[in-house]
């Protein structure tokens, strides 16, 4: 889903359990006071990165029950490591009463996709980001354009293509560069649907985040571009 402005965060937020937003990267830093004192925010520490330490900040502080409503806000989420995102996914299993959680990000394909599956993803409506073309190689814009239309029965032929390349056959590139055409596809598959509306993009987003979480977590690359994308 879209929105029009980084003001409508706040409100949307107060009407979902657990919602992820997406901006550009110039916008990951809003202004977090509309939320209030009832909130805590958890951004990342001088490493740039947001660990498990932070997320079990976060389980102590929901462990006690609130009348008034409260706001987790983590940004930018993508600075989550993997550890602290499978933290996070405990707080996820069973709703809090009262609690809101909130992740911002530039990124989504980032997250787990298995946290991506349990929240609603809104996409700051930006005419200026989302109407660019898609800026990647021409051969990753290739295959990421080959995946997207292929059908069961082609997967097999376009991974042996994939396979053939020069940058697969080096193996400590050839994650990098299968997870390069995901991220393309990724990419190609939301500013498509900005652009037309058309729900087909969208439909087809989970199976991309899925495969992207699985070559992220050291998964067979030939065998999850099969499985993920029939």
């Amino acid at each position: 889903m879209f929105f029009e402005n980084l003001e409508d965060i706040y409100e949307i937020a107060k009407k979902t359990d657990f919602s992820i937003f997406c901006l550009s990267s110039s916008n990951v830093n809003i202004d977090t006071a509309k939320f209030g004192r009832n909130s805590l925010i958890v951004s990342p520490n001088s490493h740039g990165k947001i660990t498990i330490d932070s997320v079990r900040e976060v389980i102590d502080f929901c462990k006690l029950k609130r009348a008034q409503q409260q706001f987790i806000v983590v940004s930018p989420a993508d600075t989550m490591n993997e550890q602290a995102q499978n933290a996070f996914l405990k707080l996820l299993e069973e709703p809090l009463p009262n609690y809101h959680f909130i992740l911002i990000t530039s990124t989504p394909s980032s997250l787990l996709g298995t946290i991506l599956s349990r929240g609603e993803l809104y996409i700051l409506k930006e005419k200026n980001i989302l109407s660019q073309a898609p800026n990647y190689d021409e051969t990753i814009k290739k295959y990421a354009k080959l995946l997207i239309s292929a059908k069961s029965k082609d997967l097999s032929k376009i991974v042996k293509e994939i396979a053939a390349e020069k940058e697969f056959k080096k193996s400590e590139k050839s994650r990098k560069f299968v997870m390069e055409i995901t991220g393309a596809a990724i990419e190609i598959l939301y500013k498509s649907y900005f652009s037309t509306q058309n729900p087909n993009f969208v439909m087809k987003l989970p199976a991309f985040l899925k495969l992207y979480d699985n070559l992220k977590q050291n998964g067979n690359i030939k065998l999850h571009l099969v499985a993920d994308l029939c």
